[in-house]
């Protein structure tokens, strides 16, 4: 597959992704695609087909916090096209600092759930909790990705 911010991209290497109502502020972009730089780092990009220049860093939440809890609404599970969360994963978007004094954040309030079986996904919002859209990126030391059940 050729993705342009990328180049070509070994097909093992990407999750093509439909997001039928878009990510929050992009609504008219539904087409995406996961792609791995570099297996070895703890972040992914998740790359809008419809628009090469918009590209997000991803990370899976429960590298962060492990103990990281969403549930899912039946609502949820229809969404994206499944009936249990056997192929059902979660990322978050990384948001990159503007300036230097900055540090890079995790939006732990809108992740994405992932059915891994069709590539249906959609961008949740948790309205109550302890999450919210800007959490302290600290990654914990580097371990296989846990890609947890939601």
């Amino acid at each position: 597959m050729d993705v342009t911010r990328f180049g070509a991209v070994p097909q093992d290497r990407s999750m093509q992704l439909h997001i039928p109502a878009g990510l929050l502020g992009f609504p008219g972009i539904t087409h995406y695609c996961i792609v791995d730089t570099d297996p070895e780092l703890p972040v992914q990009w998740l790359q809008a087909q419809e628009e090469a220049r918009l590209a997000f860093v991803i990370v899976d939440p429960f590298l962060l916090l492990p103990d990281y809890r969403v549930d899912l609404t039946p609502l949820d599970l229809m969404d994206v096209g499944a009936q249990t969360t056997t192929h059902l994963f979660l990322l978050t978007i990384v948001t990159l600092p503007r300036t230097a004094t900055d540090y890079p954040t995790v939006n732990l309030q809108g992740p994405l759930l992932v059915n891994r079986a069709n590539g249906l996904a959609k961008q949740l919002v948790l309205v109550q909790g302890l999450y919210h859209t800007h959490h302290p990126l600290t990654l914990l030391a580097p371990t296989a990705s846990a890609n947890g059940s939601p």
